[in-house]
């Protein structure tokens, strides 16, 4: 165990211990500093620096022991150091004392995903979404919509991507999802809509160019299907969703 992870089991365990040099800061002062320390940290995190995040994450905490950014930034910091186990300690105690705080409740969300904790991964994204004050909502709906893709919940997971995109039109993964589900349960008016929003804000790729081919096909439109086939050809040959193509055009 590095360095950095022993200190935040004894961060974690301890809580946190003011040092007396900061006894006499007013509140203003204190949140001051651990803002400061944070931001510091989550400058290293972010860089990959891990060792130089320790200290002043350390004197964050020593500051305010529950603050909740630097509860985040602790964290975010064991899970970046692949302590997984330290990780979701540290996410679960920041949210037993910052239950309302929706942005670490995203990324712990995210953290039990990608260790592939579905079940308690989507309910964490259901939390976030009944935030209705959340400023990245649209973002929180889109991996609530993943998430219930990942455990074959369609019914679910397209209700999601649908509110992902009534609240930002503009984010392509809820576009290219729905145009799937409806191409899939045989509304290709609809799956073309949302292949049309799809390419107005994202660059196709091959899965994309596969969908827009049936698509273009179910709705007879022959110019959009062969401009994607070749796109297919040219850009995509040794994709898995080209042989897919060559095996079922005519």
């Amino acid at each position: 165990m590095r360095f950095g992870s022993v200190w935040m089991v004894m961060a974690l365990a301890l809580g946190g211990c003011v040092a007396s040099t900061d006894s006499d800061l007013t509140a203003e002062q204190r949140e001051s500093r651990v803002r400061s320390h944070t931001t510091l940290a989550m400058g290293y995190i972010n860089n990959g620096n891990f060792d130089r995040a320790v200290e002043p994450l350390k004197r964050a905490l020593e500051l305010d022991a529950t603050d909740p950014e630097a509860m985040l930034a602790q964290a975010a910091l064991l899970e970046r150091q692949g302590d997984t186990a330290l990780a979701g300690d540290a996410y679960r105690r920041l949210l037993s004392v910052n239950a309302d705080f929706t942005r670490g409740r995203q990324n712990y969300a995210a953290f039990l995903f990608k260790q592939n904790q579905l079940d308690a991964a989507c309910a964490e994204f259901d939390a976030v979404v009944a935030d209705t004050l959340y400023v990245n909502r649209a973002q929180a709906f889109e991996n609530l919509g993943v998430c219930r893709l990942r455990m074959d919940q369609i019914a679910p997971a397209v209700v999601a991507f649908e509110r992902a995109y009534g609240l930002d039109g503009s984010r392509p993964l809820p576009s290219l999802e729905l145009a799937s589900a409806k191409y899939d349960q045989g509304d290709v008016q609809s799956a073309a809509f949302y292949y049309r929003a799809f390419l107005g804000n994202s660059r196709p790729n091959a899965r994309s160019l596969w969908l827009g081919i049936r698509i273009a096909d179910a709705i007879g439109d022959r110019n959009s299907q062969g401009s994607y086939e070749l796109l297919l050809r040219n850009e995509f040959a040794n994709s898995p969703e080209y042989q897919a193509w060559t095996e079922w055009k005519p």
